[in-house]
């Protein structure tokens, strides 16, 4: 996740504009976000009737001391969780959810991906092996094809066509309207990102591989999965972007920062919005209707290495539970966003900061509390 994240540092660059383009403004200056003016996906009108947002999370097992998948769904409902996404297809994992009313999404492992493409068969096995014997009891909602392959050549010239097999066989149960088909992206996918409204795809997979996979989506009315980390913005362009942007600036702030993007329009408050816009327009770019989006992963880590001090707890735990109060404020109440992630993994590689961004300690224990229907 991060690794392929760090590669993309030189794109930051771009964050010199924002530098210089976020002003302060109290609260009665800045304008409605909620007008044509300042972009439709936005809806700031502050109402009780809005549901709780739909929050997932990921569940990762690189852990020497986690709790066995049998204990999981008593933590993730301890949590008022009822969406979960994985990164295997392992059926001890599967079975654990049966009877919970939690839903799951799997993922295929990214070196089944070309031999998918090739074989429609091994596609159908794999939906006779881990979907059959479980979906009846298990609610099981999407399968990730991959993990963040679509910069990686070895995988990506084959991803479409796997999906594509993958999906047929799901369609050949006609588990199809149930069980969606789709892949993860980290935002590595952009080779412009700022701003958000002249935002594009890298030229090398744009139409080779994203135009035909958003093809693919929108025909199998299936979301695009993209995983988003402002922490990871705000890292690599230190000290370009403001904590408080990163970490969505409380309403009541009367000196809020705005960002407004010079060839839209569209007023920002935070960095989230940005960036999902930003995926918004590159899709556009490639003369494609919106799609529906899943945030497949997003969060703030507990800890790092030193001198990474925006890595603490208290910013971990405000950043998901502001996360969350901005979801509701915008009614995202339909497609779930997947928090990353539900316990710290001490034995993942990289960065120390990679092994710190659970809501829960490896002995499942709580890090803070975190309020999923909390008042606007």
């Amino acid at each position: 996740m991060i690794m392929m994240m760090m590669t993309t540092t030189k794109h930051y660059t771009f964050w010199i504009l924002l530098i210089f383009s976020i002003s302060m403004a109290s609260c009665s200056t800045i304008p409605s976000l909620g007008g044509k003016k300042h972009g439709v996906r936005f809806s700031f009108t502050f109402s009780a009737c809005f549901p709780a947002p739909e929050i997932g999370i990921n569940y990762g097992r690189y852990g020497s001391n986690l709790p066995p998948p049998e204990a999981i769904p008593s933590l993730v409902n301890s949590l008022s969780i009822k969406h979960v996404k994985t990164f295997d297809m392992d059926p001890r994992v599967t079975k654990s959810f049966a009877n919970t009313g939690i839903s799951l999404s799997l993922c295929i492992p990214n070196d089944k991906i070309p031999i998918l493409a090739s074989n429609a068969s091994e596609a159908e096995s794999i939906i006779r092996t881990f979907i059959l014997p479980y979906h009846k009891n298990t609610i099981i909602t999407s399968i990730a094809v991959g993990n963040e392959v679509s910069l990686m050549p070895q995988f990506s010239s084959h991803l479409v066509s796997a999906m594509e097999n993958v999906h047929q066989a799901i369609k050949r149960y006609r588990l199809h309207k149930k069980i969606k088909v789709s892949t993860t992206h980290s935002l590595a996918i952009l080779s412009r990102r700022f701003p958000p409204s002249a935002a594009i795809f890298h030229k090398s997979i744009a139409e080779s591989v994203l135009k035909p996979l958003v093809r693919f989506l929108q025909r199998t009315n299936s979301p695009l999965m993209v995983n988003v980390y402002p922490y990871l913005a705000y890292k690599q362009s230190f000290p370009s972007i403001p904590l408080d942007f990163a970490l969505f600036q409380p309403m009541n702030n009367s000196k809020r920062r705005k960002y407004t993007d010079p060839y839209s329009g569209v007023t920002y408050t935070n960095l989230f919005d940005i960036m999902l816009d930003s995926v918004d327009s590159a899709v556009k770019s490639l003369g494609l209707p919106k799609i529906p989006m899943m945030v497949s992963e997003i969060g703030w880590p507990s800890s790092g290495d030193p001198g990474e001090v925006a890595a603490n707890l208290e910013n971990a735990r405000v950043f998901n539970q502001r996360l969350i109060q901005h979801l509701k404020r915008r009614g995202w109440n339909k497609i779930p966003v997947y928090i990353f992630a539900l316990f710290d993994e001490d034995q993942k590689t990289g960065a120390t900061v990679e092994k710190h961004w659970g809501l829960l300690y490896g002995n499942g224990s709580r890090k803070y509390d975190l309020n999923i229907s909390p008042p606007i």
